[in-house]
């Protein structure tokens, strides 16, 4: 059994509401509820609305503050320094992109650090944001593996990294960003949540079980199994850099630390000659053929669009066991699902 619904409103308020009710200030709540919904609508249920009873947990547990408002400082002309304050990280990441924007529309390239703060949702949001307003964007996060070690590296068993995800991003067609957004383990751990929540198996190479053998059952993940890094030696070399990065350049974390660069497109020739290239671009690749008559070539970011379009025009899909798990939650806080649909 599936939820629809064709008017995000209602889901917006509750999710919105649950948040206040679980001790987030109403501008957070709305922020993250915008967040989490967007995610459904892109089709990233892995960082969607299944993340409200993580997120009011979290601020239960005093793991997160609720009430926190991030604090930015302007390095110099091409830095900018985000600190958290303990909060959500999704409020921390969305005002560090906003800031990050501003300045470099006249600098032309920043490099923002943002730490001290909490789960950050979908990354990949934030490259929409940067390329949407004329950007090359490249952020990675790290330094979270001592208490959110859950991928091991190439050729072991042993969790030293976490997920570690990478962003990049650039303008592609009006509205259509480019985006490439991935976690550097073969699944993020939130699409792992996601088929537990459904009784789904996992397909094969995702996790091993605490044993060190591959596993298609997710509980093994968290009966002290881990993700594999995609590609092996890649994914288990972008890892250990965003590692880096995070904590041995960026200090200690709450939960991951992030470096967020920004570039103008139009920093070493026009923008309407950058417009005219990534267009013909886009046009060769959508147009090149794909493997089979039936296949389509996608681009980076072009099926989260088209998902946003379908969920705009029939409305969004979540699937019977995450809705039973953000009820729970929303539940537990005092807001019933009854009272919005």
């Amino acid at each position: 059994m599936t939820y629809f619904t064709a008017d995000k409103t209602p889901l917006l308020n509750f999710i919105s509401d649950a948040l206040t009710a679980g001790g987030f200030t109403e501008s957070n709540s709305n922020i993250v509820a915008e967040h989490l919904v967007d995610a459904e609508m892109k089709g990233v249920p892995s960082h969607g609305v299944n993340r409200l009873g993580l997120y009011i947990g979290e601020a239960k547990k005093g793991i997160i503050d609720p009430r926190a408002e991030p604090i930015i400082e302007q390095k110099s002309s091409n830095l900018i320094s985000v600190d958290g304050s303990g909060g959500i990280g999704i409020v921390a990441m969305k005002k560090a992109a906003e800031a990050g924007i501003k300045l470099a529309l006249n600098s032309g390239i920043v490099a923002i650090a943002i730490s001290n703060c909490g789960h950050t949702g979908r990354m990949g949001a934030y490259g929409e944001q940067a390329a949407d307003a004329g950007f090359f964007g490249l952020s990675m996060g790290g330094g979270g593996r001592k208490l959110w070690g859950n991928v091991v590296p190439f050729g072991g068993k042993e969790p030293v990294m976490s997920t570690n995800p990478y962003t990049l991003s650039m303008p592609g067609l009006k509205n259509d960003p480019l985006v490439c957004d991935f976690a550097i383990s073969n699944w993020p751990a939130g699409k792992v949540a996601v088929a537990r929540a459904n009784n789904d198996a996992l397909p094969p190479d995702i996790i091993i079980d605490k044993n060190g053998n591959p596993s298609t059952n997710p509980n093994d993940f968290y009966d002290g199994g881990a993700l594999l890094p995609a590609a092996g030696p890649k994914g288990s070399g972008m890892g250990i850099i965003a590692e880096l990065v995070g904590d041995a350049m960026l200090g200690k974390t709450l939960e991951y630390n992030w470096l967020f660069i920004l570039l103008r497109v139009d920093s070493f020739r026009s923008m309407a000659e950058y417009e005219k290239a990534a267009s013909d671009f886009v046009y060769e690749v959508r147009n090149s053929k794909p493997v089979s008559d039936t296949g389509t070539v996608l681009l980076p970011g072009e099926k989260e669009t088209k998902s946003a379009e379908e969920a705009e025009a029939i409305g969004i899909q979540i699937s019977q066991g995450v809705w039973d798990s953000i009820k729970t939650a929303a539940n537990d806080v005092g807001i019933l699902a009854d009272d919005y649909f």
